[in-house]
């Protein structure tokens, strides 16, 4: 028998309360929100076309001791976040005991950005040859850069660029087609008829825009959309 039968009772009922205390603390991996954070980041990512993205998430304070979570963790983007670019993670536990934490997060990607191949003025309709690419960090961008030629072609410039400055969302915007105080041909529109008649635009806009136009003859003024170069259509 045990000599020490008393000693052994302490001893088993502080090894049962290492075991209960070790159920009762045990603490969600660090990693694991590390990863739940880059997968929601590379998830927003995709569905903005952000092509071979880099994500770096900063770590949670090792001091911070969250409840193992009994399933698997959620996570999300906060706010409005522009990729690539900086962001933050909302990783959660979606069953007991529910908590969450935010995670700082950068997005990086590289691409090759469209240029002026050349000094272009204001005004002008960016062709083809007006384009050239550079790679770049996008990232430090905030978003002020076109990758799509074509949504780049047929646009007026609204000021001057000098050869090999960056080509921004901002710098671009549809060419008037119709301009104020300029003739026009009106084309009136019914559901069995077509008329054209000479006209004179009193207001500026690009094709789509809506835009007064006076017929000099009658003096009747009429709103129709701008259709072509030079052109209002109104519909009856």
């Amino acid at each position: 028998m045990p000599r020490h039968p008393r000693r052994m009772a302490r001893c088993t009922a502080l090894l049962c309360a290492v075991l209960v205390n070790t159920t009762v603390q045990a603490a969600q991996a660090p990693a694991s929100l590390v990863t739940a954070a880059r997968q929601a980041a590379l998830e927003a990512a995709a569905a903005t076309d952000v092509k071979n993205p880099t994500i770096t998430v900063t770590r949670p304070d090792p001091r911070l001791r969250l409840a193992d979570c009994p399933a698997p963790l959620t996570a999300q983007l906060t706010g409005t976040a522009r990729l690539p670019g900086r962001a933050v993670a909302r990783v959660s536990c979606p069953q007991p005991p529910g908590w969450s934490i935010h995670l700082p997060l950068h997005v990086q990607a590289s691409a090759e950005v469209l240029v002026a191949a050349r000094a272009l003025p204001r005004g002008h309709h960016v062709q083809a040859q007006d384009l050239a690419r550079r790679k770049a960090e996008l990232s430090a961008l905030n978003g002020q850069y076109v990758l799509d030629a074509d949504a780049a072609i047929g646009q007026a410039l609204r000021h001057a660029v000098s050869a090999g400055e960056r080509l921004r969302p901002a710098l671009l915007e549809a060419p008037l087609l119709v301009r104020r105080g300029e003739p026009v041909i009106i084309e009136l529109q019914g559901a069995s008829f077509a008329i054209r008649a000479s006209g004179r635009a009193l207001g500026s806009g690009p094709e789509g825009a809506r835009v007064a136009v006076e017929n000099p003859v009658s003096k009747r003024v009429v709103h129709g959309t701008v259709t072509a170069p030079g052109r209002i259509t109104v519909k009856f």
